[in-house]
């Protein structure tokens, strides 16, 4: 009989021996899991951190804008936008880069053309200053562009325009100005 209660308490001992591998198995396995969504969610959020960054340091600086010729009826057809690159942005492909006007009547979106002559749907941009990575249809460090915009609507006096520079990476720039009570000069000059 006393062998019979050994061999009972054997295989208690092997059962439960048994039970506890399986715990520590389930719990290696959640906790591989758990690692595992730990990393992706890091990941993942760097990601959104660099993005942020982006937004908020990166983009266009417009530095003035100049209304072309008012001396006939006292309106303006088309802008001339200076800007330069934000301090700490990558550099700006003018390619992925619209320009939205805004004024009580009409919205206008303008896309870049190059060095070609600038039409109601397309911007052209010329270089006033060129940085030391400059390249022809980018905003580098160091550069300062005009990006001339042919208007769809003339801008009279006393109106409101924002005017958008939206890049595809890197923060909106907007701006808002209105424009002088008479305007009989070659060049008006609207903002800042």
């Amino acid at each position: 009989m006393h062998h019979l209660v050994q061999a009972n308490k054997g295989i208690m001992g092997i059962g439960t021996l048994i039970i506890f591998i399986a715990i520590i198995i389930v719990s290696a396995v959640a906790a591989a899991v758990l690692i595992g969504s730990a990393g992706s969610l890091e990941g993942r959020s760097m990601a959104a951190q660099r993005g942020t960054e982006e937004q908020v340091t990166g983009g266009i600086q417009i530095v003035n804008v100049v209304g072309g010729d008012a001396r006939n009826h006292s309106k303006v057809d088309d802008l001339e936008v200076m800007m330069r690159l934000k301090p700490g942005s990558d550099p700006i492909n003018f390619n992925t880069t619209v320009f939205t006007i805004d004024t009580r009547i009409t919205t206008q979106t303008i896309r870049y053309i190059g060095n070609q002559t600038p039409t109601r749907s397309y911007y052209s941009l010329s270089y006033l200053q060129s940085g030391v990575s400059h390249r022809y249809g980018y905003l580098s460090l160091g550069d300062t562009a005009i990006a001339n915009l042919k208007l769809a609507t003339n801008i009279t006096e006393q109106e409101e325009v924002t005017v958008q520079a939206i890049p595809r990476a890197g923060g909106i720039t907007k701006i808002r100005f209105r424009t002088p009570n008479v305007m009989v000069d070659k060049r008006i000059f609207l903002y800042p």
